[in-house]
């Protein structure tokens, strides 16, 4: 499949991807190969195939860096096995923004709405002190390059932080960041809403309003956003010169395991990368 979409223009349409996957002479990729008398089991986890899908992306990371027409599309991988295997990894988002030192912010991306979770994958315990540490002008410079990109019909909401948005502070009072932020946007030319109830934002009646949910931390947003945007979701990075996508699911391995395997989230993923690289490019451009 590597080789095959080497060749591919830029201009290609998407449905030479479908093509391209149904073309059974295309090689599986190198990093999958084992030695001699060596076997991987599908559906089960394996530290040798995982740092090979490790170094795989830091040379395809290279070339990303390095080649200012790309488009980077990742696939998901195990961060737990590719620990295990010695290696430091965080994530490719994490390593994406330490590449490019700049700050960046997972967006996962669906035609109708899209959600920024603000933190990650950290404990919930830590989620205030990390929103805290927010700069209202790096959130800023995502959101305009949300919008530059997608051209959202939609308005833009940030969730409150507890349920109810904290009543008035009797449940909590870390409404008053998000307050306060939203107020710094607005004089940046910024508009966002909020803070709204989580339970509230994600309801079809009032999401309809809306093209992008900030989400305070990553289960109050991907939560509602896979239930709701299913397989065809995207995992996208705000904050990058170019564009990089991913599935907006895991590795999946019982799936694996019970060759029940769905590539919607790959093809998914190889379609926004068409459709948006060049967008995304010249959006990203300095003015």
């Amino acid at each position: 499949m590597q080789k095959y979409f080497h060749t591919i223009p830029y201009t290609t349409k998407a449905e030479t991807i479908d093509l391209a996957l149904a073309d059974k002479k295309i090689k599986k990729p190198l990093f999958l190969s084992v030695a001699a008398g060596k076997v991987v089991e599908p559906g089960k986890g394996n530290s040798l195939v995982a740092l090979r899908s490790w170094h795989a992306f830091q040379k395809a990371l290279k070339i990303f860096h390095t080649h200012n027409s790309s488009a980077f599309v990742t696939l998901p991988v195990s961060k737990e096995l590719i620990m295990k295997a010695g290696v430091d990894f965080n994530g490719h988002t994490g390593e994406l923004a330490t590449a490019f030192g700049t700050r960046v912010f997972m967006c996962m991306y669906h035609k109708k709405f899209s959600v920024i979770p603000l933190t990650e994958h950290i404990p919930l315990a830590l989620v205030p002190r990390k929103l805290y540490e927010i700069k209202a002008a790096e959130l800023a410079l995502a959101l305009r390059q949300f919008g530059a990109i997608f051209k959202p019909a939609g308005k833009m909401a940030w969730c409150g932080v507890n349920p109810h948005c904290g009543e008035n502070g009797r449940i909590g009072n870390e409404e008053e960041f998000v307050v306060r932020s939203i107020e710094s946007l607005a004089k940046q030319g910024i508009i966002v809403e909020g803070p709204v109830s989580a339970d509230a934002v994600f309801t079809r009646h009032v999401l309809s309003q809306y093209s992008l949910v900030l989400a305070n931390y990553h289960d109050q947003g991907l939560i509602p956003f896979k239930a709701l945007a299913g397989m065809a979701g995207v995992n996208t990075t705000l904050g990058l010169p170019r564009l990089r996508v991913s599935p907006d699911h895991g590795t999946a391995f019982s799936q694996t395991a019970a060759k029940q395997v769905d590539i919607t989230g790959v093809l998914a993923s190889l379609r926004f990368a068409f459709d948006h690289a060049l967008t995304w490019q010249l959006a990203s451009q300095p003015h």
